[in-house]
């Protein structure tokens, strides 16, 4: 009897949610969500192992066990014509053993982007494309898809009231079919009735780092991406590729380029500062519309960096980044 009065209990509360326009999925919206975001881990060209770095940042996961795991590309160290078949398979093999089945332990989901050397969408790393493809096809990450029928080209999911869409920024090319798919991903009633949008690529729009401030290291055509974000009220792209951390603002689209945990950190152009490798920690709150950014060097025992510590402004080959003072 008991049990029953329960029920019926738990049932008139679905019905009144219901009734007064209050769902599950917006009483989940309004939590702040903590989303850890790394990018290039990847060595030397067909690596297998990763280094201390990663393996403190994946302890930093174990103990803060966020909502979100999000990589900006480069989870493995192709992109080289030398390497055969089997250190491709290899290469995913460790990553897969190293680091997605660390997190499915932790029941942690992973989003990510597909980077340069994780299978290039070019002619010439065909084939580390396809392996790439027919890896993460088989080890399909558990979020909430809203469009996967390019995954993991390019896709989009939704997680507490936040919109998120993984472009393929993998070269500095990103064709019209999918400009088109994301003009309609950021103009869709799932996108604008999100109060958060996130969009996250390998490749930056605007140069930041020393030794890839030249064409093809960015987004070809950056602004013309910029406006699409911008117009449709996209809150913040994150990228990998420059191996260097900053944040930066224009207009009211925030950019964060994540620093490396791999090999071969860099500076900042301008800056005569040691380069970092680095994590950063979004805790992103939908009912106040608000992203707070915490961010680590890893290298120095996850030591809080500070905007302070940065310069104020790049002057890249095809724009200035403003920096954004996060703290």
């Amino acid at each position: 009897m008991r049990f029953k009065l329960i029920k019926i209990v738990a049932v008139l509360a679905i019905l009144y949610l219901t009734l007064t326009g209050v769902c599950f999925a917006q009483i989940d919206s309004e939590k702040e969500t903590s989303v850890v975001v790394i990018s290039d881990l990847n060595d030397a060209y067909g690596s297998t192992d990763y280094g201390k770095d990663l393996k403190k940042a994946l302890e930093f996961i174990r103990l803060t066990r966020p909502d979100l795991v999000l990589c900006a590309g480069d989870m493995v160290a192709g992109q080289h014509k030398k390497l055969s078949e089997h250190q491709l398979l290899a290469m995913w093999q460790s990553f897969e053993k190293n680091i997605l089945t660390e997190l499915n332990r932790l029941n942690i989901p992973f989003a990510f982007t597909l980077g340069n050397h994780d299978g290039a969408n070019s002619p010439n790393f065909r084939n580390e494309r396809k392996i790439a493809v027919d890896f993460w096809n088989n080890n399909l990450p558990n979020l909430r898809f809203i469009d996967s029928n390019q995954f993991p080209h390019y896709y989009s999911f939704m997680l507490n009231g936040v919109f998120y869409v993984s472009i393929d920024a993998s070269t500095s090319r990103i064709e019209s079919t999918q400009i088109e798919w994301l003009k309609n991903q950021l103009g869709s009633e799932r996108s604008k009735s999100a109060k958060i949008r996130i969009v996250f690529g390998h490749l930056p729009l605007y140069a930041i780092s020393q030794g890839r401030n030249t064409p093809g290291n960015v987004i070809g055509n950056a602004d013309h991406l910029f406006n699409l974000l911008n117009e449709n009220s996209v809150n913040l792209y994150i990228s990998g590729h420059h191996h260097a951390f900053y944040i930066s603002q224009k207009n009211e689209l925030l950019m964060l380029s994540a620093g490396a945990l791999g090999g071969g950190p860099k500076k900042l152009i301008g800056s005569e500062n040691p380069p970092v490798k680095s994590l950063s920690v979004l805790k992103l709150t939908p009912n106040s519309r608000t992203i707070k950014f915490f961010n680590y060097d890893v290298g120095k025992g996850m030591k809080p960096i500070k905007a302070s510590e940065l310069p104020t402004g790049i002057s890249g080959f095809n724009g200035v980044s403003k920096l954004y003072r996060f703290d």
